[in-house]
């Protein structure tokens, strides 16, 4: 029995809901029903009763629950007790100011759980650092860059904008509409050339510093904004619409100099975090 079908068939049950799983795990919803399926299987009952809302445990899933449970926290605790000690690693990484939040937490995290004797220090991308999390366009000469993911822009509008009844939107949908600016953006001036070739006017409301800031104006209904779809991820209170007119995205990784590189099991842990999040491209 795969103890990653355990993991997944954990987080269904806990999340009575496919692809909430799928989120949870960091994983395509089919990666979860197949495991599932895989269980089911195995042992020749049903665990769960698939619905519109979701999922609802059989008796058997409840009665696997708390030992697959057990399985899994188990299996952690013999890995937590056989790894030996290591002596502090310490890394400094500068982050540019216009990155998702969530999608860095969660990288770190995981980064911290392969290497425990990590100690992280975050600072701006402009500071003295080992590494740095930055777009691509950010690179510097001299740099060697370990894409993370990609991000395609979108625009991010307030549950009930009148934007949000169509499927795709132009430029010319923004003539007037209040708009949340952002002064540090990686492809602002590209954002800014497609609407002076489209001759389009933005009604700005408000310039704010980064996406975070951006995006609680924008789910407060102070405007729409420009941003990354990642960081919109967990924000239920807004919507999102792809403007049919323009393509712009960025490339996200970790960047440092090549004449100071970072030790090998960090950049090991590093490829092992990202096949182990599944990091989209947008």
């Amino acid at each position: 029995m795969d103890i990653r079908a355990l993991r997944y068939f954990q987080a269904v049950y806990e999340e009575l809901s496919l692809s909430a799983a799928a989120k949870r795990c960091f994983v395509a919803q089919p990666s979860i029903s197949s495991a599932i399926q895989q269980l089911e299987s195995e042992l020749d009952t049903p665990l769960f009763i698939r619905n519109s809302k979701g999922v609802t445990p059989t008796p058997a899933g409840e009665k696997l629950y708390p030992l697959a449970s057990k399985l899994v926290s188990d299996l952690q605790e013999i890995k937590h007790q056989f790894r030996e000690p290591a002596a502090p690693l310490p890394l400094r990484i500068g982050l540019m100011p216009f990155l998702s939040g969530q999608r860095l937490s969660l990288l770190l995290k995981e980064l911290s759980a392969q290497l425990p004797a990590l100690e992280l220090t975050l600072v701006d991308a402009d500071s003295p650092a080992d590494a740095r999390i930055i777009a691509s366009n950010q690179r510097l000469p001299g740099e060697v860059f370990h894409k993370l993911w990609d991000d395609h822009y979108v625009l991010a509008l307030p549950l009930d904008h009148p934007l949000g009844r169509l499927g795709k939107l132009g430029l010319q949908h923004l003539e007037g509409v209040p708009f949340i600016s952002r002064s540090f953006c990686d492809v602002l001036e590209a954002w800014h050339f497609a609407l002076q070739r489209q001759n389009v006017q933005l009604s700005i409301k408000a310039r704010v510093h980064t996406e975070e800031y951006a995006l609680d104006l924008v789910a407060a209904g102070m405007g729409v904004s420009l941003v990354p779809l990642s960081s919109v991820e967990g924000r239920s209170q807004i919507v999102t619409r792809e403007v049919g007119n323009i393509d712009m995205a960025r490339t996200v990784g970790l960047a440092y100099a090549k004449d100071r590189p970072l030790p090998d099991a960090l950049l090991k842990a590093i490829q092992q975090v990202r096949q182990q999040l599944r990091l989209p491209e947008a």
